[in-house]
């Protein structure tokens, strides 16, 4: 499991070397994309990241610096000839925006477009992909605002030298084990999955907190994870305009790391009156030292 931030800047005006929010969190060969505003597809090329692997596509609200590219990835998805479904989740609204857009424009996608719309409040699992578990859960921002959890499901395999200790080395009576739980070897003793299978791995789990103030459902949705993107828009000394406009300071985003206990916490969506995320990487870190500035297009183990 890696990710890679494709944009680390707040809304408002372009600039030349920062993108506003998309990050792309790569499982094996499938590659999940969280938010997809304006640019993001040259970013996806600059980061070597293949646009054709993306078949889910989750958006955490709808303000345009984190969905305006999503009509240009469709229409370029179309024009690639791509069959597979795309499957996208997003508050309320977007299927709309979809659908007019790409009537306005003539466009006739030639693959299907699965929109699953979330319901205000909604908290919960919304699909399992590559043995991952992917649950949403509403933030606080000025309209529908939802994180993200990716997690490994619980998955253990066969310890081979275990196996040759029973005197299983053959291919077809693993295969046995592993369809229904047990076999019978040649001395007539049972042997279980449980008696040869290698210790459980930890499992590795990514959040995705796209705009939201500091809320209680944030620590829920991040605990124990083993990577934290959050938002940091502001630095303290500007607490009340992060208050004003839904967003977080990274000294918030520091405490909400700290309180879920998770292993490392990245900021991003930093304001463009920063000149350097520095100021704000170290306000995050006296709080929580495993601090890390997000860094666009380069790609980080979970």
């Amino acid at each position: 499991m890696k990710f890679c931030v494709l944009g680390t800047k707040a809304g408002g005006a372009p600039l030349v070397n920062k993108h506003t929010s998309a990050t792309a969190l790569m499982l094996g060969g499938e590659t999940i994309l969280f938010d997809c505003s304006e640019g993001t597809q040259i970013q996806l090329l600059r980061a070597k990241i293949s646009r054709t692997h993306i078949n889910h596509l989750f958006l955490s609200h709808l303000h345009g610096d984190h969905i305006l590219g999503v009509l240009p990835l469709l229409t370029t998805l179309g024009g690639d000839g791509r069959k597979t479904p795309l499957q996208i989740y997003a508050p309320k609204g977007l299927e709309e925006f979809l659908h007019l857009g790409l009537k306005i424009m003539d466009v006739k996608l030639g693959f299907e477009l699965r929109v699953h719309e979330l319901p205000s409040g909604f908290a919960g699992e919304l699909a399992t992909i590559k043995g991952h578990r992917v649950t949403a859960q509403m933030l606080e921002h000025r309209i529908d605002s939802f994180g993200f959890r990716v997690e490994e499901l619980p998955h253990r395999n066969i310890d081979i030298e275990k196996a040759r200790a029973f005197g299983i080395a053959g291919g077809a009576l693993l295969g046995r084990i592993k369809r229904e739980g047990s076999v019978e070897i040649a001395n007539g003793r049972t042997v279980s999955f449980a008696d040869i299978a290698a210790p459980p791995k930890e499992a590795r789990s990514f959040v995705y907190c796209g705009d939201t103030r500091k809320c209680r459902a944030t620590p829920t949705l991040a605990r124990h994870c083993s990577v934290l993107l959050h938002e940091a828009t502001f630095r303290t000394d500007m607490q009340d305009k992060a208050a004003e406009r839904f967003h977080s300071t990274a000294k918030d985003a520091a405490e909400v790391a700290l309180e879920a206990e998770v292993e490392r916490l990245f900021i991003t969506h930093l304001s463009v009156r920063y000149k350097s995320g520095l100021p704000l990487l170290r306000e995050a870190r006296t709080t929580f030292p495993q601090t890390f500035l997000a860094k666009e297009r380069v790609e980080v183990e979970v």
